[in-house]
């Protein structure tokens, strides 16, 4: 259905991908996986013949289906836009609704044959169950991210198609969308291949993971969780492997040391009326030129040193507050020009983890900004300890200063110097002269780790996360997700990574009217000490980050990193 065949790509005249080379059989979900900059996208518009590469070829089979990342239309209704995903159709409807006779005769049979007269209603129905039908008559161009992703998939349930594209499809839907989207793949008896860093959906749909890395994709059968396996299975090969080669070359090495010590003394005593003494050192020799051949043959085969991969180092700490409530909602309504909702009463006691959910466009945010003091409520009442820290992450990052470079940034929100900022940024990946790199320049993702950064000097009671992960790949989410799970304090988290919710014990439901519940926790409780251990295995840096106390360790950055290249 999809063949990549030795696909060479240049990127600013350097080689991207050199040799890439998979295969997506027919009737596969395959889900494209890598961390952020590995090509990933690159490689999808290989796929979509948006770029073409320097060698090698691509070929897809039957009709593909395309969900991007953005919308990028003229001026038009979200009912045309949908009517034109089908183009032969679409064509044939302007003709027979054209009001011109000869327009209207040349394309009626054809036009009754492919039942055009049928197009807009099927648009209104494929654009109601995504929850559209209240902007048909909108620009396109005027929907938000996430009602953009949802008219495309939408456009999906209008055509046959064989081979059905998509590229970070999660990012802005809500977990309402995102059920739809699961169970519509689900169904769907076509060929899937997904850009995507989102577990739950991966876990759900993938029925093969196409891992990018180094230029080269190598595929892993099963889901997330079976990907997972099989790489820690293959890590721990890797291990074993290369401690024998360690081991064997260290025993040959000392074995040619020996015979070569023996042989120069038995050959400076044989004497040369001694045949038995010279036949002696002959023996050694050749015995020390065996283990050498042997030495040459294991470097020969030599495996490969498991790769150290770059992951960020997280962790939060948060000043004691013994206070039993921290905050306390007492008939709030929030709200604009009316509230949203009717008041309602609730309180986050010591260390509450709660998550907030609900449909794009149902005040989430809202209702996060008045819990932590950015907002006023409409009415009623909320009632913050006055000891009470909060640590914010917003989804738009408005709180980043917009000038200045990366360390700059740190030291502006921290009381330490250059070396302990540079360190600080080495654990979250900006290396060297990452650190000189201008803010506005960064990325979305290196921004993201920078807010995060910040918040290690918050030293929060509360942290309240607004969609922290959009732009983070798998391996930092991760990372994340560990900090956050031995974190002390409380925590009040929107998202549409459906795994950091196992993160809460509370949830706040937007929907019709506001449901506050307990979550059921079917997994067991998080075993701290485990966890921290398996940060510090993750983590290249992570044993210097902390002393017993919880102190930070500073260490010397070039030093660590000659250390580890």
């Amino acid at each position: 259905m999809l063949s990549i065949k030795q696909v060479r790509f240049d990127y600013d005249r350097k080689p991207l991908f050199e040799a890439v080379a998979f295969d997506v059989a027919a009737g596969e979900r395959a889900v494209l996986f890598g961390l952020n900059g590995s090509g990933k996208t690159t490689l999808f518009r290989l796929v979509t013949g948006e770029l073409s590469p320097q060698a090698g070829t691509v070929e897809c089979q039957g009709e593909v289906g395309l969900v991007r990342q953005t919308i990028e239309s003229s001026d038009m209704s979200v009912l045309e836009w949908a009517m034109r995903s089908d183009p032969e159709r679409y064509a044939l409807y302007e003709d027979v609704y054209s009001g011109d006779e000869v327009r209207v005769m040349r394309s009626y049979e054809q036009a009754l044959a492919l039942d055009v007269y049928s197009l807009e209603q099927e648009a209104i129905r494929a654009l109601t169950r995504l929850g559209l039908e209240e902007h048909l008559d909108r620009n396109i161009n005027e929907l938000s991210g996430g009602e953009k992703t949802r008219a495309q998939l939408s456009t999906l349930t209008m055509r046959q198609v064989d081979l059905v594209l998509l590229d970070e499809p999660t990012n802005h839907l809500d977990l309402e969308s995102i059920d739809w989207l699961t169970k519509w793949l689900d169904r769907f008896k076509g060929t899937v291949l997904i850009i995507s860093h989102d577990r739950q959906l991966m876990d759900d749909i993938a029925t093969v993971i196409l891992e990018l890395s180094d230029g080269q994709v190598t595929r892993y059968l099963g889901n997330y969780t079976a990907y997972k396996h099989q790489k820690e299975e293959e890590r721990l090969r890797d291990e074993r492997a290369h401690a024998r080669y360690v081991s064997r070359k260290a025993e040959l090495l000392e074995m040619i040391a020996q015979y070569k010590g023996w042989h120069l003394k038995a050959k400076a005593t044989a004497s040369v009326r001694s045949p038995g003494a010279q036949k002696g050192a002959a023996n050694l020799a050749v015995k020390m030129k065996a283990r050498e051949q042997k030495l040459r043959q294991l470097e020969e085969n030599r495996p490969q040193k498991p790769k150290e991969e770059k992951t960020i180092s997280a962790r939060f700490t948060a000043d004691d507050l013994e206070a039993k409530t921290w905050l306390t909602c007492e008939e709030m309504a929030f709200g604009y020009d009316k509230p949203f909702y009717s008041p309602i009463s609730f309180s986050i006691q010591k260390g509450g983890r709660i998550s907030i959910v609900g449909p794009n466009g149902s005040g989430k945010t809202t209702l996060l900004n008045v819990l932590i003091g950015e907002t006023a409520p409409y009415s009623g009442i909320v009632k913050r300890h006055p000891r009470l820290k909060i640590g914010y992450f917003s989804q738009t990052l408005e709180r980043l200063p917009k000038t200045g470079t990366l360390l700059e940034v740190l030291l502006a929100h921290g009381q330490i110097g250059e070396t302990e900022a540079r360190t600080l940024l080495a654990h979250f990946l900006f290396r060297r002269d990452d650190v000189y790199r201008p803010i506005a320049e960064a990325s979305m993702g290196e921004k993201c780790r920078i807010a995060f950064l910040i918040l290690y000097f918050s030293d929060a009671h509360l942290l309240a996360l607004d969609e922290p992960t959009n732009y983070l790949d798998v391996a930092t989410r991760e990372q994340i997700e560990a900090a956050l799970s031995v974190y002390p304090g409380g925590l009040l988290l929107i998202s549409h990574d459906r795994y950091f919710h196992r993160l809460t014990a509370r949830t706040i439901e937007l929907g019709e009217q506001i449901h506050v519940y307990e979550n059921d926790r079917t997994d067991e409780p998080v075993d701290v000490e485990q966890t921290m251990q398996t940060m510090d295995d993750l983590t290249k840096y992570a044993q210097n980050l902390f002393d017993e106390a919880g102190n930070l360790l500073p260490i010397d950055e070039t030093s660590e990193m000659n250390r580890n290249e």
